[in-house]
């Protein structure tokens, strides 16, 4: 690439990045907007008490299926993910254990909490299609 095309397109870019620096705005937030309402880390604000409850049921759900399978079932999903990621990979076995592990972790947790409560599905559909 010769300094000419080089040139052109480092000036073509940077007038991109300025034009569209440029065209970005902020309008002012507006009185029927309100206040911004107080966000606290790790709370969910649940306007209604139909889906406060469905949340309450959902959460109760997988608590009872984490307890009745979903600890063995990422203890063994982990195992054997990290087993078929290290062999499934033999030139580049880390990072097949590595992928396979986290995987494996996620898929047991899942299928050992679907096991250990089959209500607990249902639980999280409902919760969803609460409006």
């Amino acid at each position: 690439m010769n300094l000419i095309t080089r040139g052109s397109a480092s000036a073509l870019i940077a007038a991109a990045v300025i034009a569209g620096a440029g065209t970005a705005q902020a309008n002012a937030a507006t009185p029927a907007d309100g206040p911004p309402g107080l966000t606290v880390p790790g709370v969910h604000q649940v306007d209604s008490p139909a889906k406060e409850a469905a949340l309450a049921n959902m959460l109760n759900q997988l608590n009872l299926g984490w307890a009745n399978g979903g600890a063995a079932g990422t203890a063994i999903g982990a195992v054997v993910g990290l087993g078929i990621g290290c062999v499934s990979m033999f030139p580049g076995s880390l990072a097949g254990c590595m992928i396979g592990s986290p995987t494996g972790a996620i898929i047991g947790g899942l299928v050992g909490m679907g096991n250990g409560n089959p209500q607990a599905q249902q639980a999280i559909q409902d919760y969803l299609n609460t409006p």
